[in-house]
């Protein structure tokens, strides 16, 4: 599924609840970023996603910050930080030397974590690494599950993928029962 199309946007509003906001953010190659937050590394991916989230939030029709113990944050991406874990591979064990910040950040939920540290949100969390496609189906009844039960009243579901050019996008959707 192709995370910059409407069919990514379809497939959320077909969980029968409220689509709230929208947003999106691109990039046409991954690389090293100068995060907002200090002495904290983060995997580009991760700095994509919480640009799209931060997207998401501003297209908003509800005050989804308002109350940060609510709001769940889910990703879905095949890739999660396999830039970072390339990087280490292939730059820093061979010189026998892995940054501490470089190796918790290529954990795959690092993206979420990231969002959350950015947001104050401290609702469920969950990281589906796996491709849009086979991921969203699942995401879509988590989210769901979360916002039916009072789990969260806000559900921030991102979807992350690369186009056969290697342009990554990531697509985020915010719901709501």
């Amino acid at each position: 599924m192709d995370v910059t199309s409407e069919a990514y946007r379809e497939a959320l509003s077909a969980t029968g609840l409220r689509v709230v906001g929208a947003g999106s953010a691109h990039r046409e190659a991954l690389g090293p970023e100068r995060g907002t937050l200090p002495s904290v590394y983060a995997d580009p991916v991760a700095w994509l996603v919480a640009e799209s989230v931060r997207n998401a939030l501003a297209d908003s029709a509800e005050p989804v910050e308002r109350d940060p113990a609510q709001v769940a944050v889910l990703l879905v991406s095949a890739r999660c930080t396999l830039w970072t874990m390339t990087e280490l591979a292939t730059k820093a064990v061979p010189r026998g030397r892995v940054s501490p910040l470089k190796f918790a950040g290529a954990s795959p939920g690092g993206a979420g974590t990231l969002v959350c540290l950015l947001h104050g949100f401290r609702g469920p969390t969950m990281t589906l690494s796996t491709s849009p496609a086979d991921g969203l189906p699942a995401a879509r009844t988590v989210a769901r599950a979360w916002l039916r039960s009072g789990a969260a009243d806000y559900a921030l579901v991102t979807a992350h993928d690369a186009d056969e050019a290697g342009r990554q996008h990531a697509r985020t959707s915010v719901l709501a029962r």
